[in-house]
């Protein structure tokens, strides 16, 4: 699960007392949990971890004071930085490898996971939710891989969706919200049309890209009635992901007294009730019951059919059910429609990279005879295997923006060597590699800052062509239970960018491109503010 929290802010401002400050109070935080735990067993995550996780990958770049603090204050060398043997911080990426290839029965995913439901996700924490929960983990998430790991399946998926209709109304041209398509309403829009009869949309960016993204993922899960029926999940999607997440992450109680809780809690319980109705209609239709509203039930994904099954088979309650299942809404849209924002901001602020990409993607669409052109067909598979630079330019934005964590449970006692030294992981803890810290390294990326592509690119032996390759790049995490979404992510990823370059010219709504600050998110940053965008069709 890629993680970022509060402490990782500290990139905005990093002023030595500010990051002093919160080093103290996370090392005050972890010397009261050393004196007031005892060697009762606690297989969830302590909420200090994700801040140490934060001030690490903050400090560790910069060899200042604060720097030489964590050195000094670690409880371990080598590769191992942490405070406390409840959790330890892995920042060699090499020892990754090495350590995420012990067994599940050593190394698990599952007590994070169940952390995240229950402290996160909103689901309901008891003795009965714990032991369903470790009984069909692995049975509700194998039907996900299914999807979203087999390239046939996922490019099926995103067929289904019907990219080049959908692109064709990316913007509508009306100021009316009612004849808007949903993904438009929170962009704030606004039509002109020139003097020679040019429409022009102004819009905010992120906002429109990102819900586009999600209008086109969310029906390959739940079907298109439930976008249909609960509009609104959307902005509560979004609201969760930015306020409440990171609350929610360090331990904020739900009852805090803060307008952002209360809002972000109202926001994730309207999902939690929307998810619960939709799986009270899956069972209906899977017993061929009236369904409530008589909804069509008819374009619910295999996933959804089997994860519903697992959830009778286990006894689930079906409220339980709703609150769980924001886990896999999350993880289907948060870290994936802000990529999608920021691989396209950066190719259309150099036309340069644009143009050679429309040419290296031009083989795989079709487009109308019409005048305005219309995309008519969408190779997506071809996309996939033939447009290397396209492939380059991803591999680059994530790069640039993904903040990743893996996050696992020591269950087993491990010994882990490296050089001339050996360490021992007990059981019962919890250990984290930052995949993401290399990433500005000037040391293993030149010009760390620039979006350059090319760095991805290497000569294939069979082809002699250029081909993308990740090399030291580990955006989806490590080890066996790393991202379970990930080919279809990068399918929608690649798929939704040619769509949009193939219909739309963008250009910024101030002179020229300035690219915003970027901050912590939940898995990617995000714009400090959002990019206001001129948006015509491609002549």
């Amino acid at each position: 699960m890629a993680l970022s929290t509060w402490a990782d802010a500290l990139q905005q401002n990093p002023n030595a007392k500010t990051v002093l400050t919160a080093f103290v109070v996370v090392a005050a935080l972890a010397f009261t949990y050393r004196l007031l735990t005892t060697s009762q067993a606690n297989s969830q995550l302590p909420v200090w971890a994700p801040l140490e996780i934060g001030l690490t990958r903050h400090l560790l770049p910069r060899r200042g004071r604060g720097y030489r603090l964590l050195s000094a204050l670690r409880r371990k060398d080598g590769s191992l930085f942490g405070l406390t043997s409840k959790h330890q911080m892995l920042i060699d990426p090499p020892q990754v490898d090495r350590l995420m290839a012990h067994s599940a029965s050593s190394i698990s995913s599952a007590p994070v996971q169940y952390t995240i439901a229950t402290r996160v996700f909103g689901c309901t924490h008891s003795p009965a939710v714990e032991e369903q929960f470790y009984a069909s983990c692995e049975e509700l998430t194998a039907p996900v891989g299914k999807l979203f790991l087999n390239d046939a399946a996922a490019t099926a998926a995103l067929g289904r969706a019907d990219i080049p209709q959908q692109v064709q109304s990316f913007v509508s041209f009306s100021s009316d919200p009612e004849h808007m398509k949903l993904w438009e309403r929170s962009a704030n829009l606004k039509v002109t049309t020139t003097a020679d009869g040019v429409q022009k949309v102004e819009a905010d960016f992120q906002s429109l890209v990102r819900d586009f993204g999600a209008c086109i993922a969310i029906p390959q899960l739940y079907g298109r009635d439930f976008l249909e029926r609960y509009p609104q999940v959307l902005s509560d999607l979004w609201k969760f992901d930015n306020d409440l997440f990171p609350l929610m992450m360090i331990g904020i109680p739900r009852w805090a007294p803060l307008k952002i809780v209360k809002d972000g809690v109202a926001a994730q319980s309207r999902i939690h009730a929307g998810l619960e109705g939709l799986y009270r209609r899956v069972g209906q239709y899977q017993k061929g019951q009236p369904i409530d509203f008589d909804a069509d039930m008819s374009d619910i994904s295999d996933v959804v059919v089997s994860r519903h099954n697992t959830y009778e088979k286990y006894g689930w309650p079906i409220r339980q059910q709703g609150e769980l299942e924001l886990g896999l809404l999350w993880g289907q849209n948060a870290n994936t429609q802000p990529v999608v924002f920021w691989l396209l901001t950066y190719v259309y602020s150099k036309p340069d990279l644009l143009k050679q990409l429309r040419e290296e993607t031009s083989p795989y669409l079709t487009m109308s005879e019409t005048t305005p052109r219309e995309l008519v067909a969408l190779d997506i598979a071809g996309v996939g295997k033939g447009c290397q630079l396209l492939k380059a330019c991803v591999f680059e934005t994530y790069r640039l923006v993904n903040d990743v964590t893996s996050l696992r449970h020591v269950s087993r006692p491990i010994t882990h060597t490296e050089g001339g030294l050996k360490h021992e992981l007990a059981a019962n803890t919890f250990l984290s590699a930052l995949l993401s810290l290399a990433n500005h390294d000037p040391s293993v990326y030149s010009d760390p800052e620039s979006f350059d592509p090319t760095r991805f690119l290497e000569q294939s032996a069979s082809t002699g062509k250029p081909a993308a390759r990740y090399g030291k790049l580990k955006p989806w995490g490590a080890g066996a239970a790393m991202c379970k979404g990930r080919t279809f992510a990068e399918k929608e990823i690649m798929s939704l960018a040619v769509a949009i370059m193939s219909m739309w010219d963008i250009a910024p709504a101030s002179s020229k491109w300035e690219l915003p600050e970027r901050v912590p998110g939940t898995g990617v940053q995000k714009p400090v503010k959002d990019i206001r965008v001129v948006i015509t069709r491609r002549q």
